[in-house]
C-alpha cells in the first residue's frame, strides 16, 4: 500500500531540489566564477539535473530523474581533486558519493586526463568501487573535429570483466557540438551514444540517445536523456 506521507515528503524534497537548481541556473555569470584561493589554486562548484541517470548504458536510479552537485579543487600543474554527489539506487543505497583526484595536461594538440575515482554508496560499503582512469583527446588547432580514447581499469576485484574502453569522435558546429561514442564494458555491455550539447549564457545542456547491447540475459535498452548543468 502506498504511504501517502512518504510520497508527499519525497515530492516536497524533489521540489526543493529542483528549486535550488533553478536558482543556480539563473545566477549571473559574474557571481558564478570559480573562487580564487591563491595563484593557480581555485575552487569551483556545479549543479546538475538529469532526466535519467544512465552510466555506461545502465540506469542508476530506477528510471527517475536525478539531481547532483559537485565541488572541485584545481591546483598548479593541472592537478585536481573533488567530489560528486547524486541521487542513486544501487546496492540498496539511495545516494552515490564519488571521490576523485588526478592530473590534466595538454601537449600540442593532445589533452591527457589521468585520475583515480572511488564511488561510495553510504550504508552499503560492500558495493563501493574504485577505478584508474585514462582519457586522451586529439583536436588539431582550430579544427572542429576531435577524437578520443578512454580506458578505466577496475580496482576493487569485485567483478570479473568490469574494465571499460570507450572511443569517441566529435564535431564542433557553430551553434552546438555533436559527439558519438562507442563503449565496451567487457562482458557486461556495449553502448553506443550520440550527444548534442550547447552552452547558453546561464547553463549547459546535453541531449543524448543511448543504445545498450547487454551481454547478459537482460534485454537490450534504449534511453533518451537530457542533462542541464551549471558551473559556478
Amino acid at each position: 500500500m502506498f504511504n501517502y506521507n512518504v510520497g508527499r515528503t519525497m515530492s516536497k524534497k524533489k521540489v526543493i531540489i529542483i528549486s535550488i537548481l533553478i536558482n543556480f541556473f539563473l545566477l549571473e555569470k559574474s557571481i558564478c566564477e570559480p573562487i580564487q584561493l591563491a595563484r593557480d589554486v581555485e575552487v569551483s562548484f556545479s549543479a546538475e539535473y538529469m532526466s535519467r541517470y544512465v552510466y555506461r548504458g545502465i540506469d542508476q536510479n530506477k528510471d527517475r530523474s536525478t539531481a547532483s552537485v559537485s565541488a572541485n579543487l584545481s591546483l598548479p600543474a593541472g592537478i585536481y581533486m573533488g567530489t560528486w554527489i547524486a541521487e542513486a539506487n544501487y546496492g540498496g543505497s539511495s545516494q552515490e558519493v564519488d571521490l576523485y583526484f588526478g592530473i590534466n595536461q595538454s601537449y600540442k594538440d593532445f589533452n591527457f586526463d589521468i585520475y583515480y575515482l572511488e564511488a561510495r554508496y553510504p550504508g552499503k560499503k560492500l558495493v563501493n568501487v574504485g577505478e584508474y582512469n585514462f582519457k586522451l583527446v586529439y583536436q588539431a588547432n582550430e579544427s572542429p573535429f576531435r577524437i578520443g580514447y578512454y580506458f578505466a581499469l577496475e580496482d576493487t576485484n569485485e567483478t570479473v570483466g568490469s574494465d571499460y574502453k570507450e572511443y569517441s569522435i566529435g564535431y564542433d558546429f557553430k551553434n552546438f557540438n555533436l559527439l558519438a561514442t562507442y563503449g565496451d564494458w567487457d562482458v557486461i555491455n556495449k553502448t553506443k551514444t550520440i550527444t548534442a550539447s550547447k552552452s547558453f549564457q546561464h547553463f549547459d545542456i546535453k541531449i543524448s540517445h543511448i543504445i545498450t547491447d547487454n551481454s547478459s540475459n537482460v534485454a537490450n535498452e534504449r534511453f533518451n536523456t537530457v542533462i542541464i548543468s551549471k558551473s559556478f
